[in-house]
């Protein structure tokens, strides 16, 4: 796939939303962001620490707020850009980075409220944040970017015990790698893929929802010791601004994680190889340029997408 270029957007004067922004790579984008003159709106399920890091960018001498939202409600999610878009007149950079991770289990053993909670804070979190505000990021003709938290997992890690996490991140993969194709050229899609962070990732449970079990203990010594051995929050989120700026699709941090990527795509060169080599006239299946057959569209070179 060719890479696409774009022209750098200039942050100064623009703002943000940013969910999951009162702990972890949250945070730390919203710090990161308002460094580069970004107003910055925190959301966060804990109204407290939505507050306490809008004090902290408001440092950086931007305007910011926090903001209580709790992404797996629509509703939530629609006042929160209501409240952004009056508090800084538009907004310019959206990031659904809420997300949270169950205590490990084998996929067998995971009971179905763990399923929902899992699914409605990483997938369907993202997706109410798309339908609040990419219309308004597409009707705005300004240049605007999107940046969905997935994680190293949607490359390729197989996370033993985290299957539901991996299959969330999965899905972020694949609603971002669509959504970059189904928007105008000036709203830019970003897919943040980090792996080990430093972050509270681990004590989600301690936030759940009653609607989906309600707070529970945090998941134990294994989450702990991954926030002692991860990557600093602050170090992702100064890759991630970068990426942002330059409206890089896929955003990786990470450097050990291109070998799990290779891996993959090695495993299914050679079941392509063996099961279903090219044969000639076999591109009359290719989904892609059937569906523009379909509605009357010319086929684009393939890769090339917003």
């Amino acid at each position: 796939m060719p890479r696409v270029s774009a022209a750098s957007m200039d942050f100064n004067g623009k703002s943000a939303v940013v969910t999951g922004g009162g702990n972890g790579i949250g945070r730390a984008l919203c710090l990161a962001l308002a460094g580069e003159g970004v107003n910055v709106a925190v959301a966060d399920i804990d109204a407290a620490a939505a507050d306490a890091v809008a004090d902290e960018a408001r440092r950086a001498g931007v305007e910011a707020m926090g903001v209580a939202a709790d992404v797996t409600d629509e509703s939530s999610v629609d006042v929160l850009a209501d409240a952004a878009w009056d508090a800084f007149g538009g907004v310019d950079i959206l990031v659904n980075n809420a997300g949270i991770m169950p205590a490990v289990a084998p996929l067998a053993a995971t009971g179905a409220a763990d399923f929902d909670w899992v699914f409605a804070v990483n997938v369907r979190g993202a997706m109410n944040g798309i339908r609040a505000f990419v219309p308004r990021f597409i009707a705005s003709g300004r240049d605007s970017r999107v940046v969905n938290t997935a994680s190293e997992h949607a490359l390729g890690v197989p996370h033993i015990g985290g299957g539901l996490y991996t299959a969330s991140k999965h899905a972020l993969l694949g609603l971002s790698d669509v959504l970059r194709r189904e928007v105008p050229a000036h709203v830019r899609v970003s897919v943040l893929c980090p792996g080990i962070v430093a972050s509270t990732l681990w004590r989600a449970s301690e936030r759940r929802q009653d609607a989906y079990g309600g707070p529970a203990p945090a998941s134990g010594a294994a989450g702990a010791f991954m926030e002692q051995v991860g990557m600093p929050a602050g170090e992702v989120a100064a890759r991630a601004v970068e990426g942002i700026r330059t409206g890089e699709f896929y955003i990786v941090t990470h450097s050990h994680a291109v070998d799990i990527a290779q891996a993959r795509w090695m495993e299914l060169e050679t079941a392509f190889a063996t099961q279903a080599p090219r044969r000639e006239g076999d591109a009359k299946y290719d989904l892609e340029p059937v569906m523009r057959q379909l509605v009357g569209q010319p086929a684009p070179q393939r890769g090339v997408g917003s």
